[in-house]
């Protein structure tokens, strides 16, 4: 688990008083809990997502999320060539520029970490060209108006829109030579194909877990991870594999950090939820072609 050096940076502090905090925290200990909003402890709240909206780009998407958080990514892809022993997750370059802070800011360069680390080698091994070359991806990520709560979610499913309808030019020359392309740009190949999902071989997601208690809560507000006792960032993959872990927030530092039994709690309810969230995924990308 990789903490974040400053959490509150993260999130716009809450109005409440310490004794609608307290109450909050009560309603959500019930069994079952009570949300102020009236959802359940898996369900997000409705976002909006448009795909291709950047005509300079490779791929791109845009998803604004209730609290008014908006998220732009635009990906762009370029020709380079192998370099032995070279990490391969170097192929793929992310930056996040979030409005109105500067560009070391510590939730920019944490969100650029966390989704390189989501994406890790399984995007990278997909932009091979041949034996000598490889597709390099640029993924700027723009979050125009900052959410206000924690915008790990809102960048992960943006990006993995974005990667979904991304497309590159055809090759059109022999794997052992100097990579030519299609310049027809409706014959482009998409990075990941129409049946990516049905084998498994999407981009996995970052999901946002809060606990309280012993109750899991998917997509909290704001008001609800001041009053969690922790909040974790699960990135899973389509069959269900955690592929990242980290610590946003945590309300038991003085009893020893984050309990086992939640990050076991939290890890198993990720499962089925992000299966769910996938499927939605799928339908944003089917009814955007």
């Amino acid at each position: 688990m990789a903490p974040v050096a400053n959490p509150s940076a993260a999130t716009a502090p809450t109005p409440l008083s310490p004794a609608e905090l307290s109450y909050l925290h009560s309603s959500l200990s019930l069994r079952p809990p009570i949300r102020p909003d009236s959802r359940k402890p898996a369900q997000f709240r409705p976002l909006t997502a448009e795909l291709d909206i950047l005509p300079s780009t490779h791929g791109s998407s845009r998803i604004v999320w209730p609290d008014g958080g908006e998220c732009i990514v635009g990906i762009k892809a370029e020709v380079e060539k192998a370099t032995p022993n070279k990490d391969i997750r170097s192929r793929v370059e992310v930056s996040v520029e979030v409005a109105g802070a500067r560009d070391d800011d510590p939730l920019a360069v944490f969100l650029a970490s966390s989704v390189g680390d989501t994406l890790g080698q399984k995007l990278a091994g997909r932009l091979e060209i041949g034996e000598r070359w490889h597709w390099k991806l640029y993924i700027d990520i723009l979050l125009l108006t900052p959410p206000v709560s924690h915008p790990a979610t809102l960048l992960s499913l943006a990006v993995h829109l974005g990667l979904r309808c991304t497309n590159l030019p055809r090759l059109v020359s022999a794997a052992d030579e100097d990579p030519l392309f299609d310049d027809d740009w409706d014959a482009a190949l998409p990075l990941y194909p129409s049946n990516a999902a049905e084998v498994g071989d999407v981009p996995a997601v970052t999901l946002l877990v809060a606990a309280v208690g012993e109750n899991i809560f998917f997509d909290p507000t704001r008001e609800e991870m001041a009053v969690a006792d922790c909040v974790l960032a699960v990135s899973v993959d389509w069959d269900g594999k955690i592929v990242g872990l980290r610590t946003l927030e945590s309300g038991t530092v003085s009893e020893g950090g984050v309990k086992r039994k939640v990050i076991k709690k939290v890890v198993e309810q990720c499962v089925p939820v992000g299966k769910e969230v996938f499927k939605s995924l799928e339908g944003i990308i089917k009814a955007g072609f």
